[in-house]
């Protein structure tokens, strides 16, 4: 998703706690959230804070179809825009309108608009470094106290992927679900798209005639085409880098498949 979390029930209906009090917040053994300085206005701009009891919960906190990234999903997102050196500039919002200045790196190039959402502490509940700070949770535990997160900073373009205690209040931002997409029940089969990544031409291969169009992660329509002679090499070497999809019409529906343009040097 391109914004953190506003959730205050799981999928079920059943509500999470919203607990204010500093003292409270930092005994909790249940699921909580909160609003940074108890201001519902910023919880509307950067979502809500939540413990990570509200991560590690048979109930599904983020919407259907949708979870909260393990740390491996984290870090794969990160070597894609380039590594930790400059992962956080590409994931920052533009611009000072939330970030502290001077935003170091911060082109959001990847449209992904992590924002400045600051912290609580576990140990006191107090409330620390909203315009200066990023942290996201993951779903991955490092032991019984703490869990694995990734962080990103005012003052530079990098990304890390560190480690907070599990009572720390904290953004939570979901990742969609492969498994419950809309191909679930149709045959991706009925047309191939390599290499996979990609970085100059994609290849369509099909055993029948299909109508394609490429859009990007966004929903721009980037070209429409029939395939007809069964396998068509594709230019994407002036597409911008990131992750596009292409629609393929048949008998079965639309059958979807994702392509990611790499401007890296690969084997």
């Amino acid at each position: 998703l391109t914004e953190n979390l506003k959730v205050t029930k799981y999928n079920d209906q059943v509500p999470i706690s919203l607990v204010l009090d500093d003292a409270s917040w930092s005994t909790q053994t249940e699921p909580a959230y909160c609003y940074y300085e108890g201001d519902l206005a910023n919880a509307n701009i950067y979502g809500n804070l939540y413990n990570w009891h509200a991560v590690n919960n048979a109930k599904n906190v983020c919407p259907s179809g949708y979870y909260v990234p393990s740390i491996t999903d984290w870090e794969e997102l990160i070597t894609f825009v380039g590594g930790n050196a400059v992962a956080g500039g590409k994931l920052k919002e533009m611009g000072l309108e939330h970030w502290l200045d001077p935003n170091t790196g911060g082109d959001n190039s990847s449209s992904f608009t992590l924002l400045p959402s600051g912290w609580r502490a576990h140990n006191n509940g107090f409330y620390e470094s909203l315009s200066q700070m990023a942290f996201v949770w993951s779903s991955t535990s490092v032991d019984a106290q703490s869990s694995s997160i990734i962080l990103v900073g005012y003052d530079s373009p990098a990304c890390y992927t560190s480690e907070s205690h599990i009572l720390t209040g904290l953004p939570i931002r979901c990742l969609k679900d492969e498994t419950a997409s809309l191909n679930e029940n149709l045959n991706q089969q009925q047309f191939l798209v390599y290499p996979n990544p990609a970085k100059n031409i994609i290849t369509i291969e099909s055993k029948q005639n299909l109508e394609i169009e490429i859009f990007s992660i966004e929903g721009q329509k980037i070209k429409s085409f029939m395939l007809m002679n069964n396998k068509t090499d594709i230019d994407v070497l002036d597409l911008a880098s990131g992750v596009y999809i292409i629609n393929a019409m048949t008998d079965k529906g639309i059958v979807t498949h994702k392509f990611i343009k790499d401007y890296r040097d690969w084997e």
